[in-house]
């Protein structure tokens, strides 16, 4: 039992550590051997654990969606009652608050974001598919609140990308939760929506 503790414990000093290294540099300006070093551990050691740079980044990111699972309790809109405005309000308001706190995790998200548009990064897939799903997640939550729950949809997320990318560039002059606030509620009015 004792190993295996030890092995999760060391695994989630990789991934933290790596986190910081990819969140500051990116996929392509941080290296296996970086991560290795502010381990204490060799690179044969650090490999035995991840097996390879591009699993390494798949970690970080599961670990990343791991966590805000369990900090952010998001009322799943596939429920037989629809979503009412304010409870999409709320809801989207507390992934963006839980955002505002961690901006070392929003800026690792970002660039690899924008990295992984080239199909041969090694996290295209991944986000492919995060996309697509957090597109659908959202036109479920808003279809019972506006007939075209599509477009509103592709709006919110551009707008939480959008206004996330401006903060880190100002985090000391915006608020990223009030911009945030007044945005949503300018596109919902946009779609007939009231609050």
């Amino acid at each position: 039992m004792r190993q295996r503790w030890d092995k999760q414990k060391r695994l989630t000093q990789i991934v933290d550590h790596a986190t910081t290294l990819i969140g500051r540099s990116g996929y392509h300006g941080f290296s296996v051997q970086e991560v290795a070093e502010s381990c204490g551990l060799s690179m044969a050691g650090l490999l035995h654990h991840i097996g390879s740079k591009e699993n390494l980044l798949i970690m970080v990111l599961q670990e990343r969606d791991r966590r805000d699972g369990e900090n952010v309790s998001l009322r799943q809109p596939l429920q037989d009652t629809p979503l009412t405005a304010d409870d999409f309000v709320d809801m989207l308001h507390a992934v963006v608050e839980r955002n505002a706190l961690q901006p070392e995790i929003i800026r690792l998200y970002t660039i690899l974001r924008a990295e992984s548009i080239d199909e041969n990064h090694p996290a295209h897939a991944y986000f492919d598919e995060r996309d697509q799903m957090a597109l659908t997640m959202f036109e479920q939550a808003a279809a019972g609140i506006t007939p075209d729950a599509r477009s509103l949809a592709r709006q919110l997320l551009a707008l939480m990308g959008g206004l996330e990318e401006q903060w880190l560039r100002e985090q000391d002059s915006m608020d990223l939760v009030a911009e945030w606030d007044t945005g949503i509620r300018a596109l919902l009015q946009g779609h007939g929506v009231s609050i």
